[in-house]
């Protein structure tokens, strides 16, 4: 039985990824000479974006449900809850040049809620925690910024005010101390801006004549030139502005707001594709359902992030978020062959710099960037050279 095989990913060309010439994703995939715009590649079993054996041409969800027991092994079907060769985790590289959509996932439970309800909106029955880890400087909103930096924000945007209830106005008027429930009144805010009609034109108007311009205000004028007039955009004051230097990560539970803005990184999630929209978007949005699941409980910047774990070896840093269904290695070698710790979880392993071997018994595939190969559970990997790659597996 083969214990590595590598893999031909797929491809997704959105509108919001990087041109062909810049985007990691048409670097990986020796598409840089093409016109297209190279969003994502999708490593996996999903089937919108299903990933390909090479050396027999079948689906990867084919090819491990011809061996369930060696090449799925025990600790999947029992996070995802089925006896077939799809995987419990989705692995991703994003390149992104403009903003993507204001959003949340949902729960699990929630998630079979709104697929049983609207199959056509919500196509998976399945939760979608994600995680992504910076390869080049990425930036993007994530989680409700703390009351008193929301409470600077909206005491600035006066123009505002007299669309707002007058209790959130007096709220705002007199500060941190009359908050009662901070998440109470973030969500009331939230959901006054959020449905407010012309929000963006409301801040766009009052910008144009201050030359007093917060970091905030002139994040607002950047995403207003690619999303001209989104109700969205007023969001910039509430979730915090974060930026991940390469290496860093951040996690999105259920029902965390967020939205990517540019940059290119390794992303990982539950196996789904739910999302519940408000903004930043042309696609389908679903704001009532949205206002009614996020989770407005405000955190600083830093708290949006997941630190990854050092190993003794100080050539592998492992992101472990709060989910059993995935968890990502990054592991460089340094030219000294490493042996990796057997794993009772399949794993998709991706080569995103260097070139190297990544071997098991008597299998052995050279790799270099965009290479990407699956392992088969309870075997010992050895990877040599001089590189970097990407593990995704679920935890047991």
């Amino acid at each position: 039985m083969s214990q590595i095989v590598k893999l031909t990913c797929s491809v997704q060309n959105y509108a919001w990824g990087k041109s062909a010439g810049e985007s990691l994703v048409a670097e990986f995939t020796k598409n840089s000479h093409k016109t297209e715009r190279f969003a994502e590649l999708w490593m996996g079993t999903h089937p919108r974006g299903h990933s390909v054996v090479k050396q027999t041409g079948q689906k990867l969800s084919d090819w491990i449900g011809e061996d369930l027991n060696s090449r799925l092994g025990s600790v999947c079907p029992a996070i995802s809850g089925k006896e077939n060769g799809d995987l419990p985790f989705l692995l991703k590289i994003l390149s992104i040049d403009k903003a993507l959509s204001l959003q949340v996932h949902p729960a699990k439970e929630h998630a079979a809620e709104l697929h049983a309800r609207d199959p056509e909106h919500y196509p998976d029955p399945n939760h979608k925690p994600e995680m992504a880890i910076a390869l080049t400087v990425f930036e993007g909103l994530c989680g409700f910024k703390p009351v008193n930096e929301i409470l600077d924000s909206m005491k600035a945007h006066k123009e505002l005010h007299s669309h707002l209830s007058k209790e959130t106005v007096d709220i705002i008027n007199f500060g941190k101390q009359s908050v009662i429930d901070e998440i109470s009144f973030i969500k009331k805010l939230f959901e006054e801006l959020i449905k407010l009609d012309k929000s963006a034109d409301i801040v766009k108007k009052a910008l144009e004549s201050s030359s007093d311009l917060s970091a905030s205000d002139k994040l607002f004028n950047r995403i207003h030139a690619q999303h001209p007039g989104d109700g969205g955009l007023v969001c910039i004051y509430l979730l915090n502005h974060v930026t991940l230097q390469p290496g860093e990560c951040m996690f999105l539970g259920a029902n965390k707001m967020h939205a990517y803005f540019s940059g290119d990184c390794v992303e990982c999630m539950a196996c789904s594709d739910n999302v519940i929209r408000a903004g930043l978007t042309v696609k389908f949005m679903d704001v009532k359902t949205l206002v009614n699941m996020v989770d407005c409980t405000p955190g600083s910047v830093a708290s949006q992030k997941l630190t990854p774990i050092r190993t003794k070896g100080d050539n592998i840093r492992m992101y472990v978020p709060p989910v059993k269904d995935f968890a990502v290695d990054r592991v460089w070698p340094n030219n000294k062959p490493l042996t990796l710790v057997n794993k009772a979880s399949p794993q998709i392993m991706l080569c995103t710099e260097g070139s190297g071997t990544v071997s098991s018994g008597d299998c052995v595939e050279n790799i270099s960037p965009g290479d990407v190969v699956f392992v088969v559970p309870h075997v010992s990997v050895k990877v040599t050279g001089d590189f970097t790659v990407f593990t995704a597996y679920c935890q047991d």
